[in-house]
């Protein structure tokens, strides 16, 4: 070759190899293929460069962007995982999964903070023999620099130091992954579909369709449904209230606009305020009874005597009453029943009545597609005296709701529609009455008349919720610790490194093979190991006994 000489000398000769003014000599004799080598004075400035924070080789540059790239992969994740914590999942529009997007990040902070890692784990394999210290430890810190299994012999071996901070990181890095797939969950839950997706019926005003002729009296007053409502009411027979979610799950708010018109119904046992007179009369054999109620509703009652040709007791146990109506009350009734069969002196008489009222719906739920209403509150109502002679108006007698609520009716309505009693004992109307649950056949009633009326041509919609099942993005935090804590100690591991080196203003050397290369041990002939093919198991032997320390001629010097 034109600029360079090369001799290829025996043993016992010398060699020399000119390259760019770099000369290296190897005396003779050189005993079992044993060469002594040295460096020049200029080969040896450039091989102790110092730390320096500069482009190239000799700097921490690389490790610093590095563990940059993998911080700034750990606040990414962060990052996305607030902006999509609770989010639902239809409104993640990536065409990718949410942990598929973590698991990118979380491989690509693993992978880099692995370099940074390594390399000072490498640089401090030379730092650690400024010191005499066994050979064989030249190649745990190798090992600690490869991988999680290397680090785990370190940390078995090698006492606590700067290096175990950086074995137990690559250690712990193998559980980055397994976390990251924890970090976020798809469970379900129940979402508003939007604002006024459910609705129940309300109402302020009844209008049956009656009307009052120029004769003054009330035409097509009928209300067949009305009619239905109570007919069912008396033989428990009421319909489900009726609603409308489309989800079979829905919520209405509290307010007082679901506040409506409706019926209330109440019955009481009068039995001890009746007035009870009786008069015989012997003529006919017979005793004649009136009992007046305190609602004044009277009842007559005939009694032939057991000399009378024909025995028996007669009795009208349903009423109306004589005295005026409440303005609020649509009717009311009375009924006897006796005690003992036959026996006019024992028996109870129960007073009922039907009035208009508001109800105050709250906590309105459907669940299952069942309408529940925890709190269905009456409120009592007044007339309010108006120019319109057609219409009734009533406001609820509490102060608490808002002013200019009313509610409105057409009058005499209730009069020409309910059951009007006329005395009569036949039919099933009374036999019903004078038999059954009166408390409860007249909430029945006045519930059936309230629902009719809630859900009449007049009604209005109370707006509510719809939900529904929906999947969304949810992040255990508990999870990311383990990521940060790592990324933080690879940080302060890399700081320490960096800093212990320019303290001690060592050679950047980190993992190069070629530095190792240029290395040999003082006297190593000496422990009679000439042939390449030692076997693996006789040095790991004597580098286990041999302790060394780093001189000033890129070799190791025994301190045995």
């Amino acid at each position: 070759m034109s600029d360079r000489n090369e001799n290829f000398p025996d043993r016992t000769g010398t060699e020399t190899e000119c390259d760019n003014d770099r000369t290296i000599s190897h005396n003779s004799p050189l005993p079992q293929n044993q060469e002594a080598t040295t460096i020049s004075h200029d080969d040896e400035s450039r091989l102790k460069t110092k730390s320096q924070f500069l482009m190239g080789k000799d700097n921490w540059m690389w490790e610093i962007g590095s563990w940059i790239l993998s911080a700034v992969c750990v606040v990414l994740m962060v990052v996305v995982l607030l902006n999509f914590q609770g989010t639902a999942l239809s409104k993640w529009h990536m065409s990718i999964a949410p942990n598929t997007v973590i698991s990118i990040l979380a491989t690509i902070s693993k992978t880099s903070l692995l370099l940074p890692v390594a390399e000072c784990i490498s640089q401090l394999k030379w730092l650690h023999f400024d010191k005499a210290r066994k050979l064989n430890d030249m190649d745990l810190y190798d090992s600690a620099s490869r991988g999680p299994m290397g680090s785990l012999f370190f940390l078995w071996e090698v006492r606590i130091n700067l290096g175990a901070l950086g074995a137990i990181i690559t250690v712990i890095s193998l559980a980055l992954d397994p976390f990251a797939q924890q970090l976020v969950s798809f469970p379900s839950r129940q979402a508003p579909m939007g604002e006024n997706s459910a609705s129940f019926r309300i109402t302020q005003a009844y209008d049956s369709g009656a009307y009052h002729n120029p004769q003054n009296s009330i035409e097509g007053f009928t209300d067949f449904g009305m009619q239905g409502s109570i007919f069912s009411g008396l033989f428990d027979g009421l319909p489900p209230r009726a609603f409308e979610c489309p989800t079979s799950n829905c919520t209405w708010s509290d307010t007082y606009s679901n506040l409506s018109l409706g019926v209330v119904g109440q019955c009481d046992n009068v039995t001890k305020s009746v007035d009870n007179s009786c008069q015989d009369f012997p003529n006919t054999r017979s005793t004649v009874c009136n009992i007046t109620t305190p609602g004044g509703f009277q009842f007559n009652s005939l009694k032939l005597h057991q000399s009378a040709i024909f025995r028996f007791t007669c009795l009208n146990t349903t009423t109306h009453t004589t005295a005026p109506k409440l303005d609020t009350e649509l009717t009311s009734f009375a009924v006897w029943r006796p005690l003992v069969i036959g026996d006019l002196e024992n028996f109870e008489v129960i007073e009922c009545r039907l009035s208009l009222a508001g109800y105050l719906y709250s906590d309105i739920t459907v669940k299952q597609n069942i309408l529940n209403i925890q709190k269905e509150v009456p409120i009592p109502l007044e007339l309010v005296r108006t120019p319109n002679s057609k219409l009734n108006y009533f406001k609820p007698t509490s102060d608490q709701f808002p002013p200019g609520l009313y509610f409105k009716l057409l009058r005499q309505i209730f009069n020409a529609e309910l059951i009007y009693p006329t005395g009569k004992e036949d039919g099933v109307v009374p036999d019903v009455l004078s038999k059954g649950n009166l408390s409860l056949i007249t909430e029945n009633i006045a519930r059936g008349m309230t629902e009719h009326i809630r859900t009449g041509p007049n009604s209005t919609i109370s707006n509510g919720v719809a939900y529904q099942n929906e999947t969304y993005i949810h992040v255990k935090w508990p999870w990311v610790i383990l990521p940060i804590t790592v990324v933080a100690g690879a940080g302060v591991f890399l700081a320490c490194s960096i800093g212990l080196n320019s303290r001690r203003k060592a050679a950047l050397w980190k993992s190069s093979s070629v530095a190792l290369l240029l290395h040999s041990v003082e006297g190593s002939a000496e422990d009679g190991f000439h042939s390449r093919d030692i076997p693996r198991a006789e040095m790991d032997a004597l580098a286990e006994k041999m302790r060394v320390l780093r001189g000033d001629n890129m070799g190791f010097r025994r301190e045995d």
